[in-house]
């Protein structure tokens, strides 16, 4: 650890010393929020938490980016990107340096094709994902905490996925279009049986003045069928749609999903049974100008069941929904601060018995960005 921090520190040094002579920039987030939570159930136990956290809008990371202009017209580009926890000053994994995103790319009148370890595009993290927090949910993409953003109701995500590329065409009458592949998102390309774990993505998306669309859609092919927990996994698969229209007093924020063989997020303490699962879910979001910032309200709603039921004995329903309220001020263009509020039920039905949780949070926060 010492000897990687030590090349770290060296690296960056280095790398400002010649930012003189290429387009190489140092950036990042810091985000800080003090939260309170509480979590009920069934039997009547409760959970209280305190805790000062961070990223509770936005992960804290930092990065170095460059980009060089070529002969017609082309440009060739670079971002390492990584995560970090701001209360605790460590890295967000121990075996990643670059755990966000580690890219090289090109683009041209042709679009653009990128490289490397990238965030999924049906995610928030890296510069290829399509599900950007103020795009299609102010509330953000966190999962464990009981706000209304887009995890806890879809299954996007917040992680990169290795040996990636992504090609985006050039924008054509507000058009653009999306695919991404990985032969292997774990990182084990060089192994015998190289058709597993491989990720599939497209998306298109449209553009034009308050208008925002897309339609998105993925698959990872397992390769071989999994077995976990006794019980057999087939490709998993989502088509997800959003939408945002701007009417200047009000924005709304549309997303919805349809899923199959997929894993279901957590959301804080509230954890399913981890096994694929058939459903829906989706979020609605609105936002206004109010007193200098902008104020939100939000709920989201899914429901699922565990993929290839065969009977009422072998029934595992989950159903959830919440709501949230929010504001966001700017101090300036680099600094804001944030609150949100939030609630979230989630039922777990075998038939018949049931189980039902309920999730409270409240955040303030103060984001950075430099």
């Amino acid at each position: 650890m010492k000897m990687r921090n030590i090349l770290l520190g060296a690296s960056l040094s280095a790398i400002a010393l010649s930012a003189s002579a290429a387009d190489v920039r140092l950036y990042g987030v810091l985000d800080y929020g003090f939260t309170v939570s509480r979590q009920t159930g069934d039997g009547g136990s409760t959970q209280y938490n305190v805790t000062m956290k961070s990223g509770g809008r936005n992960a804290s990371r930092f990065g170095l980016k460059g980009s060089e202009d070529l002969a017609n017209n082309l440009k060739v580009s670079f971002i390492l990107e990584s995560q970090f926890l701001g209360d605790t000053g460590t890295l967000q994994t121990n075996n990643r340096l670059w755990e966000r995103e580690a890219s090289l790319a090109i683009s041209g009148d042709f679009g653009k094709l990128t490289f490397g370890r990238l965030g999924y595009m049906k995610g928030s993290v890296s510069s290829v994902a399509l599900l950007n927090a103020y795009r299609v949910n102010p509330f953000g993409g966190i999962q464990d905490q009981y706000i209304t953003g887009f995890k806890p109701y879809t299954t996007g995500t917040t992680w990169s996925v290795d040996n990636s590329i992504v090609y985006a065409t050039s924008k054509f009458s507000g058009f653009t279009g999306y695919l991404q592949y990985s032969n292997a998102t774990d990182g084990q390309e060089g192994r015998t049986n190289n058709a597993k774990n491989r990720y599939f993505a497209g998306a298109i998306r449209y553009e034009n003045g308050p208008v925002f669309a897309q339609i998105l859609l993925d698959t990872t092919n397992l390769g071989n069928v999994e077995v976990v927990s006794d019980r057999t996994h087939k490709d998993p698969f989502s088509i997800g749609v959003q939408t945002t229209y701007d009417f200047g007093f009000l924005k709304t924020f549309i997303m919805a999903e349809y899923f199959k063989e997929s894993y279901l997020n957590n959301c804080g303490e509230l954890k399913p049974v981890k096994q694929n699962y058939d459903g829906f879910g989706g979020t609605i979001v609105l936002q206004w100008p109010l007193a200098g910032g902008k104020a939100k309200i939000g709920m989201g709603y899914m429901s699922a069941e565990r993929s290839n039921q065969t009977n009422t004995t072998d029934k595992y329903d989950v159903s959830r929904w919440g709501a949230s309220i929010g504001y966001d001020y700017e101090l300036t263009k680099r600094t804001h601060i944030y609150t949100d509020a939030g609630f979230v039920k989630q039922t777990i039905d075998t038939s018949p018995k049931s189980e039902n949780k309920k999730g409270y949070e409240y955040i303030l926060g103060v984001v950075h960005y430099f």
